[in-house]
């Protein structure tokens, strides 16, 4: 399956949420470290790779849990990239990190380079996951290991319908489905894949703080979406009035995320 997305539109979104993104990624956290949890560590990976590395949160994390020879962290903002430099350049027994800036879906890497590929909640942003996991699995060591997390069909679905209260217009990015995301793997050849889904779902005690937690993390932008007619009060009223039936009996705005996790190699 693939999708049109704008890059640009997308890097200016995350690079403006660089330096507060980590103050609310808390979900991304609790994703990102459970992906690490089903990573066998009794096996030293020297080459490592995380694949959109963000504010390089986990690109650090990654260095404490490996003897780590070489370590690179790709991601498509510069802003971002600028948060995981001032992480790694404290690390006194980090001994070499590169930092590179590019687009998952045109990888620049040579043919077996890593032992292990790390990407959490970045390929939902592949506008071909199958090409991109074909330029991933070119890049690993025969016996090298991808592990990453996505987002699948369903994710975001109370915000979802709570637009279609205002108007028929897209508002929310369509993910995979499970099956897509499998069938992408197979034909990017990877052949040994454990893939396991949940169901994430955050609380929020108001709409607008459901809407400057998308806004923090720089996930607020949407594929083709056209600016809408109402502004303001008018549409923040629309919208919570749709939004009325995913509020819980504590008055919180509950968000769903289904979350797939790939572990293959």
């Amino acid at each position: 399956m693939q999708i049109v997305i704008d890059k640009e539109a997308v890097k200016a979104s995350f690079s403006k949420a660089a330096h507060q993104y980590d103050a609310f990624a808390d979900l991304q956290r609790e994703i990102g470290n459970h992906l690490i949890s089903l990573i066998n560590f009794n096996k030293t990976y020297s080459k490592v790779l995380d694949l959109g590395c963000g504010t390089g949160y986990f690109s650090r994390l990654l260095t404490d849990l490996t003897e780590l020879s070489s370590l690179t962290c790709f991601d498509l903002s510069p802003s971002m990239l600028e948060q995981a430099n001032d992480k790694l350049s404290s690390r006194k027994h980090v001994n070499s990190y590169q930092l590179i800036q590019g687009d998952i879906d045109h990888l620049p890497f040579i043919r077996q380079q890593f032992d292990l590929i790390f990407s959490s909640l970045v390929l939902q942003w592949s506008e071909d996951l199958a090409c991109c996991l074909k330029q991933i699995k070119k890049a690993l060591y025969e016996q090298g290991k991808l592990c990453f997390s996505t987002l699948l069909s369903g994710s975001l679905f109370e915000l979802e319908q709570a637009w279609s209260n205002v108007d028929n217009e897209k508002h929310i990015n369509q993910f995979l489905t499970q099956q897509q995301v499998f069938d992408a793997l197979k034909m990017a050849g990877f052949n040994q894949i454990e893939l396991t889904t949940e169901t994430r779902i955050k609380r929020f005690p108001s709409l607008l703080t459901v809407m400057k937690a998308l806004k923090g993390i720089g996930a607020n932008h949407v594929h083709g979406s056209k600016h809408n007619s109402l502004t303001g009060r008018q549409l923040l009223k629309k919208l919570d009035q749709g939004y009325q039936t995913f509020v819980d009996n504590n008055g919180l705005y509950c968000l769903s995320y289904q979350v797939c996790y790939v572990v293959a190699q």
